[in-house]
């Protein structure tokens, strides 16, 4: 029979002879940012993105250590059996207060279980809201998690655990049961023969929930009330994650559920406390070369102020203005640590150069210079270059004295009455940045209510502002002795050099030590000094002639005047506010009076807003009215915005429509208005009756009510009401 013949119909296949290889050779991925990694501006941005991102996890670390560890410690403790034994069908639970802030609760609940896992026990569950539908779905999850969390173990396992593990994968998820749960667990900590085996310390097993809010409170009681019943034989412990307060777990929780709960409250740190850290620390400090400009900077804080209080939002929104700012320009590779800057400048091109020029804080600087230097600047490439590190190294120095008198002011205006210039130093940043705060009425009544302050209070003052230049110079010691300081007697000489940067800071460190040794050193005794003239006696001779009688006026009164009494204390406070407003004056000018201030600082605040705080009513109203702006197609082009086309979505037909109307809309008027811009040609009583026209008018009509548009009207069941206008 031949190979195509066949009793029944069939389908032959023949080979071709192609043989597929075997080892056949993948092509690598692309990487996207593989053009970008030779630009100067790409390398400039990841390395100093690289070197926020270490200090922002140093500085987690370093917040949430002590948290952490306390709640580990509290799970260790329910490990031992002594702590709970007397206590029949009580969990053992913790609560965590995290706050409001939920995209940062996240990290740290993760940080929190890998913390347990390798500490305490590798049986951690982590179950959210949406897990947890019905009681059968949060007990499966539960068992699922806390079995499988064995996989963490290292591999010293015996023979009987890799058996036992291999069991374990073939449990369906159907059949996690805490019945399972307790065998399980029996068979792996209890049942192990000692003669066989080493003896195996038992584990606990920790449940946490970190959104509690979320959870279905009646799925929550039954869940408590059925593993009470197994507290005994399993060393169960709940942790719960609370954003607003204790009071939230008791009126979830009746008693007779509650009574079950042995809870022991922990509190996290305040998500704008943790903010006013990650600022200070990481961003508005000197070490950072990326800075905000004032309106850049309050858009930030009043995102998170009045959004969503997420620290993880504000530093992926500073993130996103440092990529803006370097962006696809060679002149923001100057934006660097200053170590780097002098190859940054020698890698310039000429194009960078005339880009430079062409900055607006340029133009003051080259209107004060010589007609000779004016020349070479712009003819002169390597003149430039020079003069260019010069004035950058010139910004940095004023970066440096600015971030220190703001810690310094800071220091001696947060106890002050009435917090006119504000208690922290991202409000006085945000005020220094933008306006010359030392003109200002605010600051001139701050320096008034220094001159009140008591010799004690301002000792203890003057002693936190040299622990903030200590830091800010990287010197251990708050106080240091020196071997040779300017004595009271040479008060009068204390002056300000021009220089910035360091050696401000040295200075004012010298200075502030002198005025504090001397305030130490002051008597409170009061003095009698007179203010009057010497020749007042001979003047009031005089004043029997005629016309002279303001003068007489005058005269008496100045020699009625009540002599001025002033202690040395009194003196040398009076001279220390001076001191004070002369170094703000100096070192607090806005950063929009430096030269090249472009290069160090991003102000573009309105590109970046679009992209930052969004806008859905704006959005949804632009989809809607004019849908080619996000779908790009040549069937929804409109000669005007405001016109109509049969080409058009049937819900942007629809919502074209209700914006004619007023606040009350008639469904049989808008449904003909709707059958018209379909099918112009034909007549009004037929087209409106066809079921296609109805169907598509009801969809559309219920859209606009989901996204909020409109409403159904009780005063008339033919209409609905309009929302918007």
């Amino acid at each position: 029979m031949e190979s195509t013949t066949s009793v029944s119909k069939g389908v032959f296949l023949f080979s071709n002879g192609f043989k597929k290889t075997k080892h056949s050779k993948k092509k690598p991925k692309r990487n996207p940012f593989e053009s970008l990694s030779k630009d100067s501006w790409y390398k400039t941005f990841k390395y100093n993105w690289n070197v926020v991102e270490n200090q922002l996890k140093e500085l987690h670390e370093q917040t949430y250590s002590i948290l952490l560890n306390d709640i580990v410690s509290y799970v260790k403790l329910v490990n031992q059996e002594h702590e709970y034994s007397t206590l029949e069908g009580i969990i053992p639970s913790a609560t965590l207060l995290t706050g409001v802030n939920q995209p940062d609760y996240v990290n740290q609940f993760l940080a929190l279980i890998d913390r347990i896992r390798e500490d305490v026990t590798p049986h951690v569950a982590l179950i959210n809201s949406q897990d947890a539908q019905t009681v059968k779905h949060l007990v499966e999850s539960a068992v699922w998690q806390l079995i499988h969390g064995q996989d963490v173990l290292d591999n010293s396992a015996n023979d009987s655990f890799e058996k036992d593990s291999s069991e374990r994968f073939k449990l369906k998820k159907n059949q996690c049961t805490l019945k399972t749960l307790l065998n399980w667990y029996q068979a792996k900590y209890v049942k192990q023969s000692p003669k066989k085996y080493k003896p195996v310390a038992k584990k606990t097993l920790v449940i946490i929930m970190p959104d509690f809010e979320s959870f279905n409170c009646n799925i929550l009681q039954d869940f408590v009330m059925i593993i009470s019943s197994y507290v005994q034989s399993l060393p169960l412990v709940l942790i719960f994650g609370v954003a607003t307060s204790v009071s939230a777990l008791h009126k979830s929780f009746p008693y007779h559920v509650s009574s079950k709960l042995l809870i022991k409250v922990f509190h996290s740190h305040p998500s704008h406390v943790y903010m006013n850290q990650v600022l200070e620390n990481i961003f508005l400090s000197h070490t950072s070369p990326f800075h905000l400009s004032g309106k850049a900077f309050e858009l930030m804080t009043d995102v998170f102020l009045f959004y969503d209080f997420s620290v993880t939002g504000l530093i992926q929104s500073i993130k996103y203005c440092m990529i803006d700012h370097y962006y696809g320009d060679n002149i923001k590779s100057l934006c660097c640590v200053p170590e780097q800057l002098d190859e940054a400048i020698n890698n310039l091109t000429k194009d960078d150069l005339e880009n430079i020029r062409q900055l607006l804080s340029f133009r003051p600087f080259l209107e004060v210079q010589d007609c000779e230097t004016k020349i070479g600047l712009f003819e002169d490439d390597n003149f430039f270059r020079e003069i260019l590190s010069k004035e950058i190294n010139k910004l940095h120095d004023y970066v440096h004295s600015f971030y220190l008198c703001i810690r310094l002011l800071s220091t001696f205006v947060k106890d002050l009455p009435k917090n006119t210039l504000g208690k922290t130093v991202r409000e006085l940043y945000a005020k220094c940045s933008l306006e010359c705060v030392t003109s200002t009425q605010p600051f001139k009544e701050c320096m008034q209510l220094l001159n009140f302050q008591s010799q004690i209070k301002l000792g203890e003052t003057i002693k936190a502002a040299l622990k903030d230049v200590n830091t800010c110079l990287q010197v251990t010691s708050p106080i240091k002795p020196l071997r040779s300081t300017p004595s009271k007697n040479n008060i009068h000489n204390i002056t300000l050099k021009n220089d910035l940067g360091q050696d401000f800071a040295k200075t004012i460190k010298i200075h502030l030590m002198t005025f504090l040794r001397q305030i130490e050193n002051a008597s409170n005794d009061a003095s009698v000094f007179t203010n009057t003239d010497m020749d007042t006696e001979n003047d009031l001779d005089n004043v029997n002639i005629p016309g002279n009688r303001y003068k007489l006026k005058e005269k008496l009164l100045r020699a009625t005047r009540v002599e001025k009494i002033q202690s040395e204390y009194e003196m040398i406070r009076a001279r220390f506010v001076c001191y004070l407003e002369e170094v703000f004056t100096k070192s607090l000018q806005p950063p929009h009076t430096q030269t090249f201030h472009e290069i160090l600082f991003f102000s573009d605040v309105a590109n970046v807003k679009k992209q930052i705080v969004g806008s859905p009513r704006g959005a949804l109203h632009t989809a809607l009215s004019n849908p080619i702006h996000y779908l790009q197609c040549t069937c929804c082009h409109l000669s005007s915005v405001d016109s109509i086309s049969d080409t058009l979505p049937d819900v942007s037909i629809a919502y074209k429509l209700h914006r004619e109307c007023g606040k009350h809309i008639n469904l049989y008027d808008w449904l003909q208005a709707f059958a018209a811009v379909l099918r112009p040609d034909e007549d009004d009583e037929d087209r409106y009756k066809d079921v296609n026209i109805q169907v598509r008018f009801t969809r559309a009509v219920s859209e606009l009510q989901f996204l909020g548009f409109i409403k159904s009207s009780k005063r008339k069941t033919d209409h609905v009401m309009r929302l918007t206008w």
